[in-house]
């Protein structure tokens, strides 16, 4: 294979084959040439054999990881200048990027699900737009069902977040799939009994003659069946606008027992517009599917790869925030999905509630929101090294949803799609409160120091609450967004932030150990990061008058910093405790006092303020005696 034509040659490795031809096909139809692989080793031979212009790699790959494969490429002298894009649906694996960067090689990478656009754009970037004219024509991608079932095709398309028909065929039964950003929206269907008539008569709002006179009347005027229900007085808006969402949503989840038929999904811009939405997100509906219609045979084919992994909860925010309905049992079940004990156990000790269980755990493996480890991981609450470092994960944890969230447009940040309706929206906004509204957060975590990012993180939540709750502002958003292109997450805040906080932690570890000249180069570095963070000038400040106190320059410097950080965070008590140490070693003890009661205004735990305050008062009142007993002698 060389560049034949003047095509650009791209290699794909992923271990998921339907991921692979969406990729494949939408880089040919760009006009790119493409080979793809499951496994490392396979695709090392082809690199061996042929020239590349680019890799494209899964991190999680079957044998040889992604990141393993990487550094294999960057050894080689012929692949040593290869670009390689790295991708993974693990959103915990984005504290290795800068790892892939510096030890492995990496290029760049790719957060799943993404839009293609996102991966052509990328491409474009590093190595050119293809040198052969695309294809005209659109993406189109087909297969068998029993090959590929429906749960991992609507979660291929959410993962790529796709926009376009997905036509499904069974033993005559034709159905048509609206996907728009990666959640499906309505459906088509010839199956009679799918009708809207026949959904009500089953519902018991029709009776057969009102059925069979409303059909001919709306036949007789060329109306929608739903229209001549209304103006015949059968039925009022409101039921026929549930009747037609209960319609959609009923088409759509009786595919799910399909085991075997066709599917082909061609992509497009828009499509139809007005259709009745189907108000469930994609988590959602495959776990209805799977529960109410898969047959146990379908669950099987689901389950069987996975019964000697340890399930553990994903970390991707994308998947982590889908709204998804749980009963108390599933909810239960769930709970043991820590990453200790296998997809075998948790079945075993559920014999009794197999009914349950199985759909519940093909559905959340199928759409990601649970993934399955090879050996059992830490166990929760147990970190290797005690509290110091829980703190430190959780501080970490927030800090990646933060930069990963405030990055993201209203829709992604609630999880929702354009079509989806007020309620849905609401109760995607309810979900995030519940972990991210400041009371919640700081009662479950107590990282108080991080105060000012909660506010703003649940700021722009309530903000994208209230734009999408209303119809006006919403349509304004959309034209907003459609004008300047659509906001989608840049690699650059997220990589930012996580480094600064990577100097931070290093000159904390100085700063506990005495080490104060190094401690205040690391925050500086910090600082260098994300010079607006109030904790960062916090510690640098007292670093560098803990490292030269005598200084006169240092100390006002120092001041001026700790002023300035707590401009940008008022509640930050140490800086408060940090000046009022300024103040006393200054002399100025009722400036020192008054900073002292202020951190403890600030964090009532604050106890070096508290002991501060406790000696200023012993001195005083000694003071005070002092002072009495000289005046008793002197009128003596």
């Amino acid at each position: 294979m060389g560049s034949e034509g003047g095509r650009k040659h791209i290699l794909i490795v992923d271990d998921d084959p339907n991921i692979r031809r969406f990729i494949t096909e939408s880089l040919r139809l760009r006009g790119y040439e493409v080979e793809s692989f499951a496994a490392a080793e396979e695709a090392l031979q082809e690199l061996e054999k042929h020239h590349f212009d680019l890799a494209l790699l899964d991190i999680l790959l079957p044998g040889t990881n992604g990141l393993q494969l990487c550094r294999k490429l960057k050894s080689l002298p012929k692949t040593k200048h290869l670009p390689v894009i790295m991708m993974t649906a693990f959103y915990k694996q984005t504290e290795h990027i800068n790892d892939a960067r510096d030890e492995y090689g990496a290029t760049d990478y790719l957060l799943k699900p993404f839009p293609l656009q996102t991966l052509h754009e990328k491409i474009d970037t590093l190595i050119g737009g293809p040198e052969a004219a695309p294809g005209a024509e659109r993406l189109s991608i087909g297969g068998q069902l029993n090959e590929t079932g429906l749960p991992r095709i609507l979660h291929n398309l959410y993962s790529l977040r796709a926009t376009g028909l997905l036509h499904l065929e069974n033993h005559g039964v034709k159905k048509v799939v609206y996907i728009r950003d990666g959640y499906p929206i309505f459906v088509r269907s010839n199956l009679v009994n799918e009708f809207l008539g026949q959904i009500l008569l089953r519902n018991g709002q029709l009776n057969e003659a009102e059925l069979k006179s409303s059909v001919e009347v709306a036949r007789g005027k060329g109306q929608r069946h739903g229209t001549a229900l209304i103006e015949m007085g059968l039925i009022t808006p409101q039921q026929l606008d549930d009747g037609l969402h209960c319609q959609a949503r009923e088409k759509l989840l009786e595919i799910f027992s399909w085991s075997d038929g066709s599917y082909r999904f061609i992509q497009a811009r828009e499509f139809k517009q007005g259709v009745t939405s189907i108000n469930l997100s994609t988590a959602n509906l495959i776990l209805q599917g799977l529960r109410e219609h898969a047959g146990r045979e379908q669950l099987l084919k689901i389950l069987d790869p996975h019964y000697d992994h340890y399930l553990q909860q994903a970390e991707n925010p994308l998947y982590r925030f889908q709204e998804i309905q749980l009963t108390a049992m599933e909810q239960r079940i769930l709970d043991r999905c820590q990453g200790q004990t296998t997809l075998r156990e948790i079945l075993k000790r559920h014999a009794l509630s197999r009914k349950e269980a199985e759909p519940l755990l093909a559905a959340l493996l199928s759409t990601g929101i649970l993934i399955g480890h090879g050996e059992p991981t830490a166990v929760p609450g147990e970190p290797v090294g005690g509290n110091v470092e829980d703190r430190h994960s959780r501080r970490q944890n927030f800090l990646k949803d933060y930069a990963w969230m405030m990055e993201q447009d209203f829709f992604t940040l609630l999880g929702v799609s354009e079509s989806d309706s007020r309620e849905q929206v609401r109760r995607s906004y309810h979900n995030l409160a519940k972990t991210y509204h400041p009371d919640r957060f700081f009662e479950q975590d107590g990282l108080h120091d991080l105060q000012d990012k909660v506010n703003k993180l649940f700021q722009r939540i309530s903000d994208a609450h209230e734009t999408l709750s209303d119809t006006s502002a919403r349509a304004r958003y959309i034209s907003d967004r459609s004008g300047r292109g659509k906001t989608t997450g840049t690699t650059t805040n997220l990589e930012t932030i996580l480094q600064a906080e990577n100097a931070f932690q290093m000159g904390k570890a100085f700063f506990r150990t005495r080490r104060y000249a190094d401690a205040r180069q690391a925050f500086t570095e910090a600082l260098g990061f994300n010079p607006n963070e109030a904790e960062y000038l916090m510690f640098r400040a007292w670093s560098a008058y803990k490292a030269d106190p005598l200084a006169t320059e240092t100390a006002i410097s120092s001041r001026r910093d700790l002023v300035r950080a707590i401009e940008l965070n008022p509640r930050l008590s140490l800086a408060h405790l940090y000046l009022g140490y300024l103040s006393r070693d200054e002399g100025n003890h009722k400036e020192a006092q008054r900073r002292f009661e202020q951190a403890i205004k600030c964090d009532p735990n604050c106890t070096d303020a508290q002991r501060e305050l406790r000696l200023m008062n012993m001195r005083k009142a000694t003071a005070k005696k002092e002072k009495k007993g000289l005046f008793g002698k002197m009128f003596n």
